[in-house]
């Protein structure tokens, strides 16, 4: 079993390391193939400010009004801190008081929540202009009513809505129309060229699977080359995550005395017949026309850096992936690729090489199709509509 401790960690790390491990929570995200970078760089693209782990837009606006009144106090950082966390956790109480059951952050663990709403949405405040002030949240404790005054330091946008007054009493998630116009205009302002702006414009809901199926005319052709680069690398990816899952179904249904992998012959099954779906929609992709350095050019315009490995893995799998009818299963020159991406990414942890780290295979590891954060983008959307 792995064990996971803090060591010496600013809070601004901690908050990344936590970031890493919310993420593996998700279904999506277990990245058995460093797919992260090229999945990231996208969805920051069309989608700014969001995050898998996010769960509902009002939280953009209830984190900045729980630090306005923490900072509002006399007190320490260290006292700030504690009234700014004691805050949350009665909002949380709030909203459930109010009759919200779902998506509130910390239901179910209540005060003892280690992961706070303020941390899971910090780098989007930021990102939509919310938060004007970089830094981590230490910083903000530090910052007081005496502190403000005197450097006149702009933590938040001036134009931030009003909390309602009853906000820790009984609060729910719907936007109000003026909220809803400020998120739009905090979007609009701050990530104009997204496909996250141009779909809010439209004050509708999107009930699409996917973000490439969003058919309105007024997506730009920036965007809809971005998205089309999406939808071909979801596509094909997810070619390589399901041979991936069936190497390991069938190297577990060798070690018929593994408990755990009992049921790998009916994993075989599954996933032989996933891959042969996958083969039959590969023509819609148009494999052949796809321009990968365009591709990868894109992602060095982000903050995200794609290794040399990262894109020779792609290459290679995209090559693989234009001959159609090649028997994946049997295939040496793919399966050496897995092998051989797998051992640079993880050595000694290698499913593919090792009996060890196969043990701990549940039976499925990144085999879902990558949606670049359109969940939560098309629920944000949503609200927004909803409200007007």
């Amino acid at each position: 079993m792995s064990y996971l401790a803090w060591i010496d960690f600013d809070p601004e790390e901690r908050r990344r390391a936590q970031t890493l491990i919310d993420l593996f929570k998700q279904p999506e995200a277990r990245d058995e193939l460093g797919l992260g970078t090229v999945r990231d760089a996208l969805a920051d693209l069309l989608f700014p400010g969001t995050s898998t782990i996010q769960t509902r837009l009002r939280y953009m606006l209830f984190i900045p009004w729980i630090y306005l009144e923490a900072q509002s106090r006399r007190a320490t950082q260290a006292e700030r801190t504690v009234i700014a966390r004691d805050l949350e956790f009665d909002l949380s109480e709030a909203l459930l008081r109010d009759g919200e059951t779902v998506d509130v952050i910390g239901r179910l663990a209540g005060r003892s929540l280690k992961r706070l709403p303020s941390s899971v949405y910090w780098a989007g405040l930021h990102t939509l202009g919310i938060r004007t002030l970089p830094g981590n949240q230490a910083t903000f404790h530090s910052y007081g009513p005496e502190s403000l005054k005197d450097h006149d330091l702009k933590l938040w946008t001036s134009n931030l809505p009003k909390p309602p007054g009853n906000l820790f009493d009984k609060t729910a998630f719907a936007l109000t129309r003026g909220e809803a116009d400020f998120l739009r205009d905090r979007i609009a302002s701050n990530a104009r060229a997204s496909l996250l702006n141009e779909l809010a414009r439209k004050a509708k809901s999107f009930a699409e699977d996917w973000p490439w199926q969003v058919s309105e005319d007024t997506v730009s052709d920036s965007n809809r080359a971005i998205l089309r680069h999406a939808e071909r690398f979801s596509g094909v990816m997810y070619g390589a995550s399901l041979l991936y899952n069936l190497l390991l179904a069938l190297r577990a249904a060798e070690r018929p005395n593994a408990k755990k992998h009992a049921d790998a012959p009916r994993l075989v099954g599954d996933y032989r017949s996933r891959l042969e779906d996958w083969k039959a929609e590969l023509g819609h992709l148009a494999l052949s026309d796809w321009d990968l350095d365009d591709l990868f050019g894109l992602i060095s315009k982000t903050s995200h850096n794609l290794s040399k490995a990262s894109r020779d893995f792609v290459r290679g799998w995209v090559s693989i992936a234009r001959d159609g009818t090649v028997q994946l299963e049997a295939n040496n020159l793919a399966i050496g690729l897995l092998k051989q991406r797998e051992h640079g990414l993880k050595r000694m942890k290698a499913r593919l090489l090792h009996d060890a780290p196969l043990e701990r295979w549940s039976g499925a590891s990144g085999d879902a199709r990558l949606d670049f954060r359109w969940r939560i983008a098309s629920s944000y959307l949503g609200e927004l509509a909803d409200a007007g």
